[in-house]
């Protein structure tokens, strides 16, 4: 019982962690384009700071990932860390590559 809790526990982190840089976004598109997301991110990839935007909406996950690990609860900051490296990997791809 206490391992499924623990997983239960990575998987909320996980999915915080995804959230977090996805509601920044939205809210920096409908501050800058009205919420037009897709137009905004074609704009910030003209002007060639596509990265730098994802990149600070990502690094929001710092705020819950400090928030956990002093209160020891370290499954959900394992699980918010997790998906920060996934989404650094998706962005590094996305500068190589695009």
């Amino acid at each position: 019982m206490g391992v499924m809790i623990r997983e239960s526990l990575f998987w909320k982190g996980s999915v915080l962690g995804l959230i977090l840089p996805t509601i920044a976004f939205v809210v920096y598109s409908n501050i800058k384009m009205d919420g037009d997301i897709f137009a905004l991110y074609y704009q910030l990839k003209a002007l060639d700071v596509h990265i730098h935007v994802l990149s600070l909406c990502t690094f929001l996950n710092l705020i819950p990932f400090l928030i956990f690990i002093r209160a020891n609860r370290e499954k959900p900051a394992q699980g918010i860390l997790m998906t920060t490296l996934v989404l650094a990997l998706f962005i590094l791809i996305n500068k190589l590559l695009f």
